[in-house]
C-alpha cells in the first residue's frame, strides 16, 4: 500500500498517475462533500459521486447497498477506481463495498478525520456493524493508496480530534515510548504531521509482518476487547459513542486488568490511568454494568465462552498478546475497577 503525505493540490501528480485513464467514482460523507471542488481541480476525468451519511449509526448494510447500487447504476467495472473521502466509518463501509462489488474494484482512501488517519486507513480492515455488534461483517482488503492531508482536520469538531488521539496513545503504549513521552509533553500543541506519520509507520510495520492477525498484529487490539464492548453497548442503546472514547476507557480498564494479573507494575498503570483520564476526562465519565460488558465481549471472535483473550501492556511501549483470562476473573476485575472509578 502506497502512502502519501501532503495536500491534495500538492499531490495532484501522484493522484493523476494512479488513476490515469480510469473511470472514477467517489464516495463522500456529508462532512467532506465541500472538498468536491478540490478534487475536480486535480482530476481530469468526469467524476460521478455519492454522498452517504456519517456517524457510526450509519455503518449499516443499507448504506453498503446504496454504494453497490450507485456503482451498478453507473456500470462500474473491475478496472475502475472508487475514491473514498471521509472518516473511519466512511472508509470502512465504502472499502467493504468496493472489495465485494464485482469481486473487488480498486479503491483509494482520503481519510478526513484524525482517527481514520492514524488507525482505520491502515491495515485493510473493512466492514459494517450488524445486529448491533461492531464490525460484525467485513473483509481484509487493502487500498491502492492512502493520501494524508492534514488540512481536512481544520474543519473537525474538537471532540473528534480528541477521539482520534486515543489511537495515537494506544500506538505509543504498545510500541513507541518516544511517542508517549512526546504526547505527555506536548498535549496542548501537537504536530499532527508528526503523530500521523509516526502512527502510520508503527502500524504499517506491524501489518506488513502479520497481515492476517495471526501474531504480532494482535498488539493493535489493546484497549479494543473492552473498548468494542463499550462501543457496542452504546450502539445498542442508540446513543453512539465516538470510537476513540470507547477505546480510551478500554485502555484504562485493560491496564487495570494487566496490573491485577501482575504483568504491569503499579507505577506504569497509574501513569497510563492518570494521563488518559486527564486527557479524555468528561468524554469517558460513564459506567456500564459488568454483565453487559461481559455479554458483549463474548461476541468478540477472539474469545470463548469460558475465557477472554486480551492484548495487555507489560510496560509503556511493550505489550503481551494472546493473554487469556477466565471469564469469572475478568468479571471480578471489572467490578473492582468500577468500585474505584
Amino acid at each position: 500500500m502506497k502512502a502519501y503525505f501532503g495536500s491534495i493540490q500538492e499531490l495532484s501528480f501522484e493522484i493523476s498517475k494512479l488513476i490515469n485513464h480510469k473511470n472514477i467514482y467517489m464516495v463522500f460523507d456529508q462532512n467532506t462533500l465541500e472538498y468536491l471542488n478540490t478534487f475536480e481541480s486535480v482530476i481530469t476525468q468526469n467524476i460521478k459521486y455519492l454522498i452517504i451519511p456519517s456517524g457510526e449509526e450509519n455503518k449499516t448494510l443499507d448504506n453498503v447497498t446504496k454504494i453497490w447500487d450507485f456503482l451498478n447504476l453507473n456500470h462500474a467495472k473491475s478496472g475502475d477506481y472508487l475514491l473514498i473521502v471521509g472518516g473511519g466509518m466512511t472508509g470502512d463501509l465504502a472499502g467493504f463495498a468496493a472489495s465485494t462489488f464485482k469481486r473487488g474494484i480498486k479503491f483509494i482512501l482520503f481519510p478526513s478525520t484524525l482517527l481514520s488517519m492514524v488507525d482505520s486507513s491502515i491495515g485493510g480492515k473493512t466492514g459494517f456493524n450488524y445486529n448491533f455488534i461492531k464490525n460484525n461483517i467485513g473483509t481484509l482488503s487493502y487500498p491502492e493508496a492512502v493520501f494524508y492531508d492534514v488540512n481536512f482536520l481544520n474543519t473537525l469538531p474538537k471532540n473528534h480530534i480528541i477521539s482520534g488521539l486515543s489511537e495515537v496513545y494506544k500506538h505509543s503504549i504498545i510500541g513507541d515510548r518516544t511517542l508517549w513521552d512526546y504526547l505527555k509533553s506536548n498535549s496542548r500543541q501537537l504536530d499532527y504531521n508528526y503523530i500521523i506519520e509516526r502512527s502510520h509507520n508503527l502500524k504499517s510495520k506491524i501489518v506488513d509482518i502479520d497481515p492476517h492477525e495471526n501474531n504480532i498484529r494482535k498488539k493493535l487490539n489493546f484497549g479494543h476487547t473492552v473498548g468494542h464492548a463499550i462501543e457496542s453497548f452504546f450502539l445498542n442503546e442508540k446513543q453512539p459513542l465516538l470510537h476513540g472514547f470507547a477505546i480510551a476507557k478500554g485502555m484504562i480498564i485493560e491496564s487495570f486488568i494487566a496490573k491485577k494479573e501482575k504483568i504491569l507494575n503499579d507505577d506504569d498503570y497509574q501513569e497510563i490511568r492518570n494521563i488518559l483520564s486527564k486527557y479524555f476526562s468528561s468524554y469517558i465519565d460513564f459506567k456500564i454494568k459488568t454483565n453487559s460488558l461481559i455479554r458483549l465481549m463474548k461476541f468478540d471472535k477472539k474469545n470463548t465462552s469460558e475465557k477472554i483473550n486480551f492484548s495487555l501492556p507489560k510496560s509503556i511501549g511493550v505489550v503481551s498478546i494472546n493473554y487469556e483470562i477466565e471469564l469469572k476473573k475478568v468479571e471480578s476485575y471489572l467490578l473492582e475497577f468500577y468500585e474505584n472509578d
